[in-house]
């Protein structure tokens, strides 16, 4: 391939993908939405790899997002209890085995049809190995996108712990999305530092904007005349949600008018649910579960402000950038994160935002009413906000990528 060659397009293959709610399911979907057209094509999954459901709202989702998305139940096996290795061999013949053909023929119909050059692979633990298969005998080049907490997370010996190295040395190129992930990659990993472009994460600042406070919203939530501490995420233990529902009372204390507003869902929930309920001031306090692309702003703008003190596991799981702290920026919102993976490259401390050890509640505790009760510090820190977000445009983001993918397509032309 000459510079002057056309550009084929790249595929991105990923399990977690927009309508879903969480960071990674943003970004692949920004990568195709500012992408120049026909550059970008998705395929996604119908159902919920957890457990099976159908994702709510994927088919609207589809018809409007403006580049072309392709699904299919599954892209991996759903999620299952470790077994005896007779029954994982039967598990693996006919569940893995004929899921994968699916897979491998749908892609490669979408080659054919869109030109793919590049294949992107949103999952590193569990559709490598179909990069690695188009990239060995189809010739196509292979970027793994890696967040974070998928190579800090410590696994169990015999486990895909002990191949993603593998997995990662084999790609053509390895995105992370901060600058400690690229370390991570680097120098716990080994991967050569020409290997790994650093692409941070973007905030979609053309629909994250300030606005007015929403009394539909207000209403809908029981919340008006409330002083909203809102936040975003997939309901996992390194979020710190369960530290945000613990240091509440003291907030609450202070502030009676105020409440705590979490939007997500995910395998946390139960647990939330009972430290709520053991609260003491659980009517100020309302898990909300996913919500609408047009609710998730309203909350951001009719918020005071954004927390999500994440902390790093000690399975080594940790927050790998903290894409909704921009979001909320971007809505004009000060926010409260942990100190902690990739979250300290995201919250400018003391300018966009405040930093806590997600790990001590008195410090959360201490760091939102801080803001809470100082509407001149609040404001400082808005106006910081904004212009931290505004300075992290996904139209940068994608084109870096683009920029990546266009190097390896003519890298690939001159080795074939």
């Amino acid at each position: 391939m000459t510079r002057n060659a056309p550009v084929g397009a790249c595929l991105i293959v990923a399990s977690i993908f927009t309508p879903i709610q969480g960071g990674s399911a943003t970004v692949y979907a920004n990568l195709c939405r500012y992408a120049p057209k026909g550059r970008m094509v998705a395929l996604a999954t119908r159902r919920d790899y957890s457990d099976g459901s159908e994702i709510a709202g994927w088919q609207a989702h589809d018809e409007r997002c403006g580049f072309p998305v392709y699904r299919l139940d599954l892209l991996r096996p759903q999620i299952a209890p470790p077994a005896h290795k007779l029954i994982s061999a039967w598990r693996f013949l006919t569940i893995d085995i004929p899921l994968r053909v699916r897979v491998v023929w749908k892609v490669w119909q979408l080659m054919r049809r869109y030109g793919v050059e590049v294949i992107c692979i949103g999952e590193l633990a569990s559709t490598a190995w179909l990069g690695e298969f188009f990239q060995r005998f189809f010739g196509k080049r292979m970027v793994l996108y890696v967040h974070g907490e998928e190579v800090t997370t410590r696994f169990d010996a015999g486990s895909f712990g002990n191949r993603r190295a593998f997995h990662l040395r084999a790609a053509d190129a390895v995105v992370a999305v901060s600058r400690f992930t690229r370390r991570v990659l680097v120098d716990d990993i080994g991967l050569p530092p020409e290997r790994v472009s650093l692409i941070e994460n973007g905030v979609d600042t053309q629909r994250f904007t300030p606005g007015p406070d929403d009394i539909r919203f207000r209403r809908r939530f029981g919340l008006v005349g409330k002083r909203i501490v809102v936040t975003v995420g997939r309901l996992v233990a390194r979020k710190g949600f369960d530290q945000t529902i613990r240091a509440w009372p003291q907030i609450f204390a202070a502030h009676p008018d105020s409440h705590l507003l979490i939007i997500g869902d995910g395998p946390q929930r139960a647990e939330l649910e009972a430290l709520i309920k053991a609260s003491g001031v659980a009517h100020s306090i309302t898990l909300a579960g996913a919500l609408d692309d047009f609710d998730l702003l309203a909350a951001y703008r009719s918020a005071t402000l954004f927390a999500m003190p994440n902390r790093t596991m000690p399975d080594g799981d940790t927050e790998g950038f903290g894409l909704t702290f921009l979001e909320a920026n971007a809505c004009g919102r000060a926010v409260v994160g942990g100190r902690a993976g990739g979250a300290v490259e995201a919250v400018r401390e003391g300018v966009s935002g405040l930093l806590v050890n997600g790990e001590r509640v008195d410090e959360i505790a201490a760091a939102i009413l801080s803001i809470l009760g100082d509407d001149a510090f609040r404001a400082r820190l808005e106006a910081g906000a904004l212009a931290h977000a505004q300075a992290h445009s996904w139209e940068r983001s994608a084109r870096l990528f683009q920029d990546l993918c266009e190097r390896l397509q003519r890298e690939g032309g001159k080795r074939g």
